[in-house]
């Protein structure tokens, strides 16, 4: 979490109209950068449910939504705000995006804030492709950078830039952004590794592309499956691969298992475990407390994690049989049980 480039922003109001839409996805904002954006009336679109959550009860929820940016941009809007997310091919595609806006449209004027660190520093290079860059300010370890668009003719379109993660003789496709793009990645591998054919209701928690409850669908039909993540590019990508597979499956915009309701028998998840350069516990710790409560009796909770994280120690707080089942590349994979 990061509030350095929403503060960078406040020494430009001029930028924030009632014609200004602004794109992020960061939930940690600057309280006067709020207020401005609130007097100002601008729009903000984010694709992170903590972010909407968030922006919604500041803002107003008519003023916010939880989406995937298309080039069709709201009415009058004249400015639109990317605040650079840390996934730099998901930041450049925004920008792509906004080069091919439909034709009864004029290109909107562009403005980049980013932190340093998570490639705000080099915008320009990242874009000079699609865009002509200007630097306007720097502070905090941020940067500011105005983009003079280059349109183009082709119309946008996401899918285009889905890449393939392959499993089991499948594959699973991804949008930009999203958790482990084109490779299945160790921890989920190792998990999938260990997990025998389940029953009745699975609910893959922090799904990404889905591969992790989509697979073991595919292995066991008759399961109800609920894939549930913050990302709305995650659940676009679930939701397609479900679609690909013919598998029917409840998929769900949730913070942790917040906005999950019911009871299952098996619980499966590789939580994240980093928020920008800094490990964040947050999702895990809840995840222990929340799953307690809607794991079946005699149900599995599966939990990848970092092998230096103290997971075993936060899931004894709320289960009474935490096992180790696997280890391997860095990863441990905990079978946890009431």
């Amino acid at each position: 979490m990061n509030q350095a480039p929403y503060q960078l922003l406040t020494r430009h109001p001029d930028l924030l109209t009632a014609t200004t839409l602004i794109l992020t996805s960061e939930s940690d904002t600057d309280p006067e950068w709020l207020n401005m954006v609130r007097s100002a009336g601008c729009r903000l679109q984010t694709w992170d449910w903590r972010c909407y959550l968030a922006m919604s009860a500041a803002l107003g929820e008519d003023k916010v939504t939880f989406a995937i940016p298309e080039a069709e941009l709201p009415d009058n809007t004249e400015r639109v705000v990317i605040v650079w997310p840390k996934a730099k091919q998901l930041a450049i595609a925004l920008v792509q995006m906004l080069t091919r806006v439909p034709a009864h449209r004029h290109l909107p004027e562009v403005w980049l804030v980013g932190a340093n660190d998570s490639g705000g520093k080099s915008i320009n290079n990242a874009i000079k492709h699609l865009a002509d860059p200007l630097k306007h300010d720097s502070a905090r370890h941020c940067s500011l950078w105005s983009a003079l668009l280059r349109p183009q003719q082709q119309a946008f379109n996401w899918l285009a830039l889905a890449k393939a993660t392959h499993y089991d003789g499948r594959d699973y496709l991804s949008l930009p952004g999203v958790f482990s793009q084109r490779a299945l990645d160790k921890g989920t591998e190792l998990l999938l590794a260990q997990l025998k054919p389940l029953h009745g209701k699975v609910l893959d928690l922090g799904c990404g592309c889905g591969v992790l409850g989509l697979s073991q669908a595919l292995r066991s039909p008759d399961i109800s499956l609920t894939l549930a993540d913050t990302d709305a590019f995650a659940l676009r990508s679930a939701a397609l691969n479900a679609a690909r597979l013919g598998i029917q499956a409840d998929i769900i915009a949730s913070d942790g298992m917040s906005q999950v309701d019911g009871y299952f028998e098996t619980i499966i998840s590789n939580p994240p475990f980093h928020a920008g350069k800094e490990t964040d516990y947050h999702f895990a710790e809840q995840l222990f407390a929340s799953a307690r409560k809607q794991l079946r009796a005699g149900g599995k909770l599966w939990v990848v994690a970092n092998r230096h994280l103290p997971y075993e120690e936060w899931a004894t707080h709320h289960f009474s049989q935490v096992e180790e089942v696997a280890t391997a590349n860095g990863f441990k994979i905990l079978r946890i049980s009431h």
